[in-house]
């Protein structure tokens, strides 16, 4: 095999590592909450966390720690160049979330919500709002997000006495593109961590 086409082979397979998808998989009902990891097709459960018997172990024996020298503290580089640094921070925040708009990717959006009162005009009041919530919400999500697959519904049940909730949403982003916001930001915070840095050794060079 020559070395351009094992050039090629490594591209392809860096490629295909940039497009899996990831990001987690939320669902809530009357049972809880259900948090997953998503990884590709895989799954890894975090919530509700699988209970482990716990091995009894022995006491042991706490030993006295000895009291640490007090000294001069160390000052906060995040904060080290005042308004200045801090306003650098914001803006970098501000800059990689902005990123992430319609790189994020809404694969599946259930929500429903069941209205249920006493008074059933009550929750007919109620049920009309929740449109008018929807409709304002709806355009917000789709210009954060790319959305694949939505259905949002509030529904009247006379019978419910209470108000009754479940949703479901699986977002993700896929690896190639986290990375390269994450480099984007880490880059970034490295020279602003610099500079705070310097302005840190240039105080205490004038305090001596």
């Amino acid at each position: 095999m020559s070395w351009w086409m094992i050039v090629l082979l490594v591209l392809a397979v860096l490629i295909l590592i940039g497009c899996i998808p990831l990001g987690v998989d939320a669902a809530y009902d009357k049972a809880g909450v259900v948090l997953k990891i998503a990884a590709g097709p895989l799954r890894i459960q975090l919530l509700p966390a699988k209970k482990r018997e716990k091995k009894k172990k022995k006491p042991k024996k706490k030993k006295e720690k000895p009291p640490k020298p007090e000294g001069e503290k160390k000052p906060n580089l995040l904060l080290a160049r005042g308004p200045e640094g801090i306003f650098e921070l914001v803006g970098l925040l501000n800059d990689t979330l902005g990123r992430f708009r319609r790189k994020l990717v809404l694969n599946l959006l259930e929500l429903y919500v069941t209205f249920g009162a006493k008074d059933a005009a009550e929750a007919a009041v109620s049920y009309g709002r929740a449109w008018a919530v929807i409709g304002a919400l709806t355009p917000a999500l789709e210009n954060l997000f790319t959305i694949k697959k939505r259905d949002i519904r509030p529904m009247l049940d006379y019978d419910e006495k209470s108000l009754q909730c479940s949703a479901h949403a699986v977002l993700t982003i896929t690896l190639g593109r986290l990375l390269g916001i994450g480099l984007c930001a880490g880059i970034r915070f490295l020279k602003i961590m610099k500079e705070n840095k310097k302005a840190v050794q240039k105080n205490e060079s004038s305090t001596q």
